[in-house]
C-alpha cells in the first residue's frame, strides 16, 4: 500500500439531521446530531485509511477542546499528525452543517479564526518516504511554492490537486500536479455548463496533468491528455441519496486507491471505482465502512454516536425485539446478547432501557438492569451484580471498531446472536 500525504484543513463538522431545511426565521428540532471530523483533504485520507494505506496529514491544528477532539478522531483512525503544526492559540475549524433527510443535501456554515498551514510548516516535512502528495487548492500562493517544491523532490512521486472552488492566484496551481480533480461549482464559476467544454479548457492550463471533474448524479468526467477526447464514467441508479458530504472527496479518495495500489491500471478504470465508491458513500451516514464488499451481509450495528458517554442500546432487531446490547462505558465498547441468565427473557424490548438508575442500582457506577426481574450486570464484564441470578454473565458478542462505526466481528452465523 502506498504511503500518502495530505495537505489541507482538518475541521470539526457538527452535522443536525432535519426533517427538511429549515425555512427563515424558524425553529426546527434535529432529528440527530453526529460529530465528526471534516476537511476536504481530511476526509479524503479518512477513506484512503480504510483501504490500509499509510496516510499522514499536514494541517494546522489547535489545543482547544474542538482541536483535541479533531486530534483523537484522526489518531483513532490511524492517520499520522507527526507533520502537522499544532498551535498554542486559536479555535478548531467548525463546519456546522444542515443535512436535509428529504433528500440528502447539505447547507455548511464554516468558521475559522486560523491562519493556513503555510510554506514554512511544509519545509519541515521530510517528503522523502511518500509515494504520493495530495494537496487542497487554498492558501495559494504558498501553495504554489510547496507544490514547486514537492515537484523537485518528488522522482516518481505522484503529485495531485484538488480543486473546490475560485481562489486568489488559483492559476499558479496548475502547471505542478499529475492530476488535477476539479468540482462541478468550480466548472461553473468559471462559466462552463458543458464538461467537455470546461475540461478542454482546463488542459490549457494543466497540458501535464491527468484531469477528473466530478459531476453529480452524471458521473465524473475524464480528459486524460491534451489529445485525448473527453471521458464521461456515468453513475449508476441508487436507492436514495442519504449524505452527501464529502462525495466529491470519496471520489478522489477511490481514484487515488485505484492507481495507487495498481500503478499500472488505466485512469478510466480508477475513476469508474471513485464513481463507485462515491455512490456507496452517498447511500450512507459518514465514511466509515467504504472498504467493506458491499456485497457482504455486513451492515454496522451502530455509530459511535449514538452512544453517550456511558451508554446502552438495542441493536439487531430478531422479530421486532433487539438481539444484542452494545454498551459504551466513556471510551470502552462492549456488546452482549440481548437474553437475561435468569431466565432467557430479554433484557428490555427496545432500542432504549437497558441501564439502571444509578441511585437505585447496586453500586454508584452504570450498570445494565433486566426489566422483567431486577437482575444487575457491571458493563464491562457481564457479570451479575445483583438480583435472582448471582455468579452469572451475559453472553458476550464479539464486534469490531472501525472509525466511529461498530461492526459485528467476522462470526460464522452458528455464532450469531438470535433473540429470544
Amino acid at each position: 500500500m502506498a504511503k500518502i500525504l495530505g495537505i489541507g484543513i482538518a475541521t470539526l463538522d457538527i452535522i443536525n439531521e432535519v426533517e427538511g431545511y429549515p425555512v427563515e426565521d424558524s425553529e426546527q428540532r434535529a432529528l440527530a446530531q453526529r460529530q465528526r471530523t471534516g476537511g476536504n483533504v481530511t476526509n479524503t485520507l479518512t477513506v484512503l485509511r480504510q483501504f490500509d494505506h499509510d496516510c499522514a496529514l499536514a494541517a494546522l491544528l489547535t489545543p482547544d477542546a474542538d482541536g483535541r477532539q479533531i486530534q483523537e478522531k484522526l489518531a483513532q483512525r490511524g492517520i499520522d499528525l507527526s507533520s502537522a503544526q499544532i498551535l498554542g492559540f486559536g479555535h478548531a475549524p467548525t463546519s456546522y452543517i444542515t443535512l436535509n433527510r428529504q433528500n440528502g443535501s447539505r447547507t455548511i456554515v464554516h468558521y475559522r479564526d486560523l491562519p493556513e498551514f503555510d510554506l514554512n510548516a511544509f519545509l519541515k516535512i521530510d517528503l522523502a518516504p511518500f509515494d504520493w502528495l495530495h494537496f487542497e487548492g487554498r492558501h495559494c500562493m504558498d501553495t504554489a511554492a510547496m507544490l514547486a517544491m514537492a515537484r523537485r523532490a518528488a522522482g516518481t512521486k505522484l503529485l495531485s490537486l484538488e480543486v473546490e472552488k475560485e481562489r486568489p492566484y488559483l492559476d499558479q496551481l496548475f502547471s505542478f500536479p499529475d492530476v488535477v480533480f476539479f468540482s462541478r461549482a468550480f466548472a461553473e464559476q468559471r462559466g462552463f455548463n458543458d464538461p467537455e467544454a470546461f475540461l478542454n479548457a482546463a488542459h490549457q492550463w494543466a497540458p501535464q496533468a491527468v484531469l477528473v471533474l466530478g459531476w453529480g448524479a452524471t458521473g465524473a468526467y475524464l480528459k486524460e491528455s491534451l489529445n485525448d477526447s473527453v471521458q464521461l464514467v456515468p453513475a449508476q441508479p441508487i436507492r436514495g441519496v442519504v449524505d452527501s458530504i464529502g462525495a466529491g472527496d470519496t471520489l478522489i479518495a477511490g481514484v487515488i486507491h485505484a492507481r495507487a495500489n495498481q500503478a499500472n491500471a488505466d485512469w478510466r478504470a480508477a475513476v469508474t471505482f471513485g464513481v463507485r465508491l462515491a455512490e456507496r458513500k452517498i447511500q450512507q451516514f459518514g465514511f466509515d465502512g467504504l472498504a467493506v464488499d458491499p456485497n457482504a451481509n455486513n451492515q454496522p450495528l451502530c455509530h459511535l454516536d449514538d452512544l453517550g458517554p456511558e451508554d446502552a442500546m438495542g441493536v439487531q432487531p430478531v422479530d421486532g425485539i433487539p438481539s444484542v446490547i452494545v454498551v459504551r462505558d466513556h471510551r470502552a465498547i462492549r456488546a452482549y446478547r440481548n437474553v437475561c441468565p435468569h431466565n432467557g427473557s430479554a433484557l428490555s424490548k427496545g432500542v432504549r432501557g437497558y441501564l439502571a438508575d444509578k441511585s437505585t442500582g447496586p453500586s454508584d457506577g452504570m450498570s445494565l438492569r433486566c426489566r422483567l426481574h431486577n437482575a444487575y450486570f457491571e458493563p464491562l464484564t457481564g457479570a451479575c451484580t445483583g438480583g435472582p441470578c448471582p455468579g452469572t454473565h451475559l453472553t458476550p458478542v464479539a464486534i469490531r471498531q472501525v472509525g466511529e462505526m461498530i461492526y459485528l466481528d467476522d462470526l460464522d452465523e452458528n455464532s450469531r446472536p438470535t433473540g429470544k
